[in-house]
């Protein structure tokens, strides 16, 4: 265990027993609620636990240590977790702190251990590993997909697994299978191994371009299970108007979509299973016309089990601008496919 893997563990617990919560929101919410938080002076600077690891805002280091022992702030300085503000005595987080899963209320069993994942500070930068929406949905639709999958599941792949929430739920609901995590981010394997040490899960990951640095012999051998929540966000021709998650590429960002499952027929075991969550634009001239659907069916070798509308208007912000000038929403989709 790393230097700064260590670091992270007493800051967990630490919030886990303050009963910390924060769900994650879309980068949209986050930026009208710290726009306004520092619009104010009386609410720019952190009070809570909930306002520095979740807000991103800043605080004095008096006010940590109403948030966290002196130890653990000592800790984390010096992994750089927690770094220095605008001034001397400001400081600021570098990492949130997001609960992993949605509460099933009805079902909360409020003496179990909350699972936290840890996610960049807000705003996003280059390398920034992403959290939020997506998330909370994408592991829904894993847990709802289950029943397709072979029984005696012995290998799993998470592509473009970001900080690893994918590959993570897979390595504990399926503790016998070998699960990867695949990413091109570095910073963002960094996270999936703390990610995985705190929630006690077994996955190995790998830098790669999709598949590419999957071992030979798991290739040979076949994967049992690939899942994937891509980015989907298109890249505009002229590249402007792009939010920082914007990395879908062509085809209104389904380009790396349709890459994973065509590559990933490839390498699927006979009794094998794809999942992918992602996006779709829905152009507004046509607003019948699903384009990732339509190319799923035209996969080689592939046949598709299940496909579920999961959000139908994700992302409005990005409609009417860049390259969603001409989409009248969003529509955020769970497929499923095997061999056929």
């Amino acid at each position: 265990m790393s230097e700064s893997t260590a670091a992270y563990e007493p800051l967990t617990k630490h919030l886990a027993g303050a009963k910390y919560t924060f769900v994650c929101p879309s980068p949209e919410t986050a930026g009208r609620v710290v726009q306004k938080r520092t619009s104010d002076p009386s609410t720019k600077h952190a009070r809570t636990a909930q306002d520095f690891f979740g807000w991103s805002l800043p605080c004095s280091r008096q006010i940590l240590k109403s948030i966290i022992p002196d130890d653990v702030f000592e800790s984390l300085r010096k992994a750089s977790i927690i770094t220095n503000g605008d001034s001397d005595d400001e400081y600021r987080s570098t990492i949130r702190v997001s609960n992993f899963y949605l509460a099933n209320i009805p079902e909360l069993d409020n003496s179990a251990t909350p699972l936290y994942y840890i996610h960049s500070s807000f705003p996003a930068s280059s390398d920034s590993v992403f959290f939020g929406p997506d998330t909370y949905l994408y592991t829904q639709f894993l847990k709802t997909a289950q029943h397709h999958l072979p029984q005696d599941l012995s290998s799993a792949i998470d592509v473009c697994c970001g900080s690893g929430a994918g590959a993570i739920h897979l390595a504990k609901t399926y503790p016998q299978a070998k699960v990867l995590g695949l990413d091109l981010n570095p910073r963002a394997l960094r996270l999936g191994g703390v990610n995985a040490h705190l929630a006690s899960a077994k996955v190995e990951y790998y830098e790669s371009n999709l598949y590419a640095a999957v071992p030979d012999e798991n290739k040979k051998a076949g994967i049992d299970l690939i899942v994937s929540n891509p980015p989907y966000i298109a890249s505009s021709a002229d590249g402007k108007d792009l939010p920082m998650y914007a990395d879908g590429g062509a085809e209104f960002g389904l380009d790396i979509s349709l890459r994973i499952v065509e590559e990933g027929m490839k390498i699927l075991s006979t009794k094998g299973v794809i999942i992918v969550y992602t996006g779709v634009a829905i152009p507004t001239a046509d607003p019948g016309h699903d384009a990732f659907l339509e190319k799923l069916q035209t996969v080689e070798g592939a046949e598709l089990a299940e496909y579920t509308i999961l959000h139908p208007d994700m992302w409005p912000e990005e409609i009417g601008r860049g390259a969603y000038a001409d989409v009248g929403r969003i529509q955020v989709v769970g497929a499923v496919l095997r061999r056929s």
